[in-house]
């Protein structure tokens, strides 16, 4: 398959998996999850489920265990509704990409506050001598 194709499965994989997450799924340990990013394999045998917790993870192995526990269902409905010759196995991936962007934005805030708070002295260096 091409490389368009396959883009195209996996983002119907990642919109089916979130709108099942969301609808569906009455799990709480899951109820908080957002589907980021879906890398399938080239032959679909598996599925890398790159997911987010939205208001931060309080437990990230109470999420995990939750998401490996309704897979099950999720590849069946991946099954029933995307109608591929593979399904492949669901494998999730807590994606710490948006928590290493909001650690970058407080640094950059912090820094921009700080430099704010410095007494602006318009001689510089040396200006008090002459």
């Amino acid at each position: 398959m091409s490389e368009k194709s396959k883009a195209r499965i996996e983002e119907e994989i990642m919109v089916l998996l979130s709108e099942l997450l969301l609808r569906r799924i009455k799990d709480p340990r899951v109820s908080n999850v957002s589907i980021t990013h879906v890398e399938a394999a080239r032959d679909y045998s598996t599925a890398k489920i790159f997911y987010n917790v939205i208001g931060g993870a309080d437990d990230a192995v109470a999420v995990q265990k939750g998401l490996v526990s309704c897979s099950g269902y999720l590849r069946g409905q991946i099954a029933k509704r995307l109608r591929l010759r593979v399904i492949p196995e669901l494998i999730f991936r807590y994606d710490v990409s948006l928590d290493r962007a909001m650690k970058i934005e407080e640094l950059i805030e912090r820094i921009h506050h700080e430099e704010d708070e410095r007494p602006k002295d318009g001689g510089g260096e040396g200006a008090e001598d002459v």
